[in-house]
């Protein structure tokens, strides 16, 4: 199932990293999840990159999802996230 607009607002600066973490409904398992920026508009040219998706499964079964997005330049952004599962 597919996310978009989830999180609050976030301002990067070129080479400027935001550190993101999510659950879905609930701390469920959902597999396999992949997020990126959801950019938005009007924006001075940033490009942002998702890198480092990660997967926490604690002991009591709640799972947490991590990406870290990167705006590569070359002007800033705002962005919060999009994404969803692999099919």
């Amino acid at each position: 199932m597919a996310f978009n607009n989830v999180g609050p607002l976030t301002s990067l600066n070129p080479g400027q990293t935001a550190f993101w973490w999510y659950v879905r409904n609930g701390g469920q398992d959902f597999g396999t999840q992949f997020a990126s920026a959801d950019v938005k508009t009007p924006n001075l040219g940033g490009v942002h990159l998702a890198s480092d998706q990660r997967k926490e499964k604690d002991n009591n079964g709640h799972t947490t999802y991590f990406v870290n997005i990167t705006n590569q330049g070359p002007g800033p952004a705002f962005h919060n996230l999009q994404g969803g599962g692999m099919t």
